[in-house]
């Protein structure tokens, strides 16, 4: 569990970092809990996965997760407004791919610093899924950490799950 939390630490801090300079908000992260059921706690969640390998004593393991943020459809709206610099009032085609851009950036630092922790990761490009009440296939045999965030916009969450495999 201890390698999890090491990786999970570049994200928290990059969404930080993308909100501070992307949304123009700090973005204060609650306490992880593990996640028990495969439903998004949001209307619209931002996807990607990761596959890659860590170096652990000397020797290479493969690693799988996925990385998630589910916002309810106004704190996406007001999230999508304030990036954007666009005022938007409802979820349309214009703003769908604001939560996969955050995702993808969010990652994309994250595995600058995984990198020098000994991670090689390969990531997926981001997608959106829409709709109350949606579910994730998370990879096998993984565990899902779930981190409410909280901003000015309103709280949405992150959720990152990893599994690492001992040859």
């Amino acid at each position: 569990m201890s390698e999890f939390i090491e990786f999970s630490k570049p994200f928290v801090e990059g969404i930080q970092k993308v909100f501070e300079t992307m949304v123009f908000t700090k973005l204060e992260p609650g306490k992880p809990i593990i996640k028990s059921d495969r439903q998004a706690k949001g209307d619209i969640s931002a996807i990607m996965g990761l596959i890659g390998t860590v170096e652990v004593e000397g020797t290479d393991r493969e690693f799988q997760g996925m990385f998630l943020l589910t916002w309810e459809t106004d704190v996406y709206v007001k999230i999508a407004s304030a990036m954007l610099m666009e005022e938007y009032t409802d979820f349309n085609d214009q703003i769908e791919d604001v939560g996969a851009e955050i995702a993808n950036i969010v990652t994309g630092n994250a595995k600058r610093t995984l990198t020098q922790m000994g991670f090689k990761i390969e990531m997926a490009v981001p997608s959106t899924v829409t709709g109350k009440g949606h579910c994730f296939k998370y990879p096998s045999g993984t565990t899902t950490i779930m981190v409410p965030l909280s901003c000015v916009h309103g709280d949405f969450v992150m959720e990152l799950c990893y599994q690492s495999h001992n040859d």
